[in-house]
Formats: C-alpha cells, structure tokens, sequence
C-alpha cells in the first residue's frame, strides 16, 4: 500500500490542557527533546546524573520520578552524542504522526509517556538481575511503542529500508523485534525496546483506550462553596420612601418633636429622609 493509499481517519481531537493550541503531540515531544539536549549539550549539565534511571532507582522512592525523566534526556557525550537524539526523534516525526491521526492527540501522549515509564521500570529490573551498574536516558522505548503501533494499524504500508529498499512496514517490525532480541552492543537499552515493543503489542491486541480511566483535562480541585447568607424578609424590604404620604410625614416629624430623633424607627428615618428630599426638589 502505497503512503496516500493507506487506510486512514483522524478521532475528535480531545487535546490536554497543557499542549499548544494547534500544535500536534508529536511535534510538541521533538520540540521537548530537542530543547533539553540542546540545553543539556550547550551547558554540559550533565543531565542524566540527576534524572537518567539508575541501577539504584528501583530501591529508592524518592527518585521514582526518574522513570519518567530519563526518556527526555539523550547522550551529550561520546560516540552516540547527537546520532542518539537525531535517531530517536527522526522515527518518531516519521512513524508518530500516522499513530497520532489514529488515535487522536491526547490518547498519543498518554501511550508515549506511559510507555516511558514502563521501559524505565522493565530496564531497572533487567539491570538489577544482571547485577549491572548502569544509567539510562533516551526515548529509544517509547520510540519502540510508537513504532510497533505503527507497523501493526499499517502493515502494508512501504518503508524504505536504509532510505533506498522499499520493504512492507511489517518486515521492519520484525526485524526490529529479532535484532533487539539477540543485540548485544553494551550501550543498548535492548530489555527496554523490548519493553515498549510488548507494551505496543498488547495495547494495539487488547483494544484499550487510557482515555476511558484518565482524563484528558487537568482540573483543579473544587473548593467548597460557602452557604448563602439567610436574610429575614420584613415589611420594610418592601418600602418605597417616594410613594409616603405627606400625612406619614407629618406623623414621623410630630415624633421627633415630641421624643428626638433616637425614639425613630429605621424604617421612620428612611422616610423622614425621603420627605426631606421631596421637599429640596419641590423648591428648586
């Protein structure tokens, strides 16, 4: 199948809160990347120390945080420096998008970032096993997901091999799948590819949306409303100060000349005040 025969459709864009407005989640995440190495490379930070996933993380709580930290960082030094960001990011821009016009924006980000921790996790283990010291960082896992997904909503589709053999999209899945299988390169996160490659799979099979448990919007929580003040209804709520008689009148200041102005009744003075209004416009 060619790249404008495949089968294709887009689901409503249900957007989280905290992208761009128009800005597509694959994009969003190689702008991310990009501008932490770049940050990361230029200061020589050294990132990794604080957020890569260690051996140790597994049995320190207090730095579970790295499991998801670890997939926006990239090699700055060494013989991977920049082959390792180019190489992540330029299959996620190329295979990220179909899978985003699949299942919409913000199901996109939920499969990524949940992928990221998962391969974080499935590496820390693997590495524990194996008594090995070491520290992760890359998206190479999440990449792996995205890339699976791919292979299994367009099996047929042609990719170039090498930019120059065009072969269906489903032999690179599994050539994917053999060479990390038997990889041996020491600077390989192989069980975490193998990760986000099983976690692609069993989303892709099982049919489930994160989108039915997680919300899309984040919320802030509800404060409880204070309850309205109650307020006694009288007569005087009723009162319309320019509908007085002047008789009333008369009465109020009969009152006041007989017991002061402190023997009056709010309701009394309101209408004393209204008179005396009456009687200024009359004589303008």
């Amino acid at each position: 199948m060619g790249l404008y025969d495949r089968e294709y459709y887009r689901e409503p864009d249900d957007s989280m809160s905290f992208s761009a407005s128009n800005q597509s989640a694959t994009m969003l995440l190689v702008y991310i990347n990009v501008g932490i190495f770049l940050f990361d490379w230029l200061l020589q930070l050294d990132l990794a120390q604080w957020f890569g996933v260690h051996t140790q993380t597994l049995y320190q709580p207090q730095y579970w945080y790295q499991y998801l930290t670890y997939g926006f960082l990239h090699a700055i030094r060494g013989p991977s420096a920049g082959w390792h960001i180019f190489s992540n990011m330029f299959l996620l821009w190329m295979f990220g998008r179909f899978v985003e016009d699949r299942y919409g924006k913000a199901e996109f980000l939920k499969i990524y970032l949940i992928s990221v921790v998962l391969c974080g996790i499935a590496w820390n283990v693997v590495t524990v096993g194996l008594g090995l010291n070491a520290v992760m960082t890359g998206a190479s896992g999440a990449v792996s997901t995205i890339f699976i997904l791919f292979v299994c909503l367009y099996p047929k589709m042609t990719v170039y091999l090498g930019f120059l053999i065009p072969v269906p999209a489903w032999a690179i899945g599994v050539l994917m799948l053999v060479t990390n299988i038997f990889g041996r390169q020491e600077d390989v996160a192989y069980s975490a590819h193998l990760a986000g490659i099983g976690f692609g799979l069993i989303y892709f099979f099982s049919g489930i949306r994160f989108g039915q448990f997680i919300p899309s919007k984040l919320a802030l929580p509800k404060w409880p409303r204070r309850s309205p003040r109650l307020r006694i209804h009288t007569e005087d709520d009723d009162y319309d100060p320019y509908n007085d008689s002047d008789e009333e009148a008369e009465r109020i200041l009969e009152k006041v000349n007989q017991s002061g102005m402190e023997s009056l009744s709010e309701a009394e003075r309101r209408k004393l005040e209204a008179y005396s209004r009456r009687m200024r416009q009359k004589l303008k």
